[in-house]
C-alpha cells in the first residue's frame, strides 16, 4: 500500500500519528504490555522517584515527580511515560479505554494540554524534550484498582517534530 503524499504540505504537518499502547491487566494494580516493549513505563501509583523517571526517559526533569505523585495517582488512576527519543512535538489528544474481564468498557478522552502536579486528572502532553507523559482517572465504574483481568488501551494522537 502506498502512502498518500499531500499536494499541500500543510496537511502533512497537521495529520496526527496514532500510537496505541495496549496492556493486559494481570492482577490488581498490575499490568504488562500485551506486546512487550521498553518504550513505555506505566504506573497505578506514584513513580518511585524523580531519578526513576529521568533514567527511563534519559532526560532531566522533563516530567516531574509531582505530576505523578500519590495525589496525582490516586484511586482508579493509570499513568505513564512514553520514550519517543525526542520525536513528539505535540499531543493532540488521548483516548484511554479500560475493558474489564466481563467486557465492561470505561473510556476517557482529552485533548493534549498539561499535566498538573498533585492533581488526579485525565491528561496527556508532549514534554519539552519530545517524550510523552499521560495520566488517566478511570473512576470507580467498575472499581479499576480492583480489576485482576482485562485490557487497558492508551491511544495517543501526536504530531512529529
Amino acid at each position: 500500500m502506498r502512502s498518500l503524499m499531500y499536494y499541500n504540505d500543510q496537511l502533512g504537518k497537521v495529520n496526527p500519528h496514532i500510537l496505541r499502547l495496549q496492556y493486559k491487566i494481570t492482577a490488581a494494580k498490575t499490568a504488562s504490555g500485551i506486546i512487550a516493549n521498553s518504550a513505555s513505563l506505566v504506573t497505578f501509583d506514584a513513580f518511585a522517584s524523580q531519578a526513576v523517571m529521568d533514567a527511563f526517559l534519559g532526560t532531566a526533569s522533563e516530567f516531574t515527580a509531582a505530576q505523578f505523585d500519590a495525589t496525582s495517582m490516586g484511586a482508579d488512576a493509570f499513568g505513564g511515560l512514553v520514550q519517543m527519543d525526542g520525536q513528539c512535538k505535540e499531543v493532540v489528544q488521548m483516548v484511554a479505554r479500560c475493558y474489564s474481564a466481563s467486557n465492561t468498557l470505561v473510556e476517557r478522552q482529552v485533548q493534549g494540554g498539561a499535566l498538573t502536579g498533585s492533581s488526579l486528572e485525565t491528561a496527556a502532553v508532549a514534554g519539552s524534550l519530545g517524550n510523552i507523559g499521560f495520566k488517566v482517572n478511570f473512576g470507580n465504574s467498575p472499581d479499576f484498582d480492583a480489576l485482576t483481568a482485562g485490557t487497558i488501551e492508551i491511544e495517543l494522537h501526536w504530531i512529529s517534530k
